[in-house]
């Protein structure tokens, strides 16, 4: 079953990329501290998106930010990327 949605998602990206040539889709993930039961899952989303052809962002922030310091960075980099 996990095979036949990675296939169908794989084709629909394609399809996207087809009809928008400048298309992009991407997968931001913001990970805050370090836990290696995290790093096994974010690695594991990491693999699944490039599969598909989405380009998979890994942004690394120590376990003593603050949470506006997130959503700070989070918009920053958001706004960098979008251009």
């Amino acid at each position: 079953m996990c095979r036949e949605i990675q296939a169908q998602l794989k084709e629909e990206v394609q399809k996207m990329k087809e009809l928008v040539p400048d298309f992009a889709p991407g997968l931001a993930i913001v990970q805050v501290g370090g836990r290696e039961d995290s790093n096994v899952y974010i690695r594991m989303k990491i693999k699944a998106a490039t599969d598909i052809g989405i380009v998979a962002n890994h942004v690394k922030l120590p376990r003593t930010i603050s949470e506006a310091e997130v959503s700070l960075l989070t918009i920053l980099k958001t706004k960098e990327a979008s251009r």
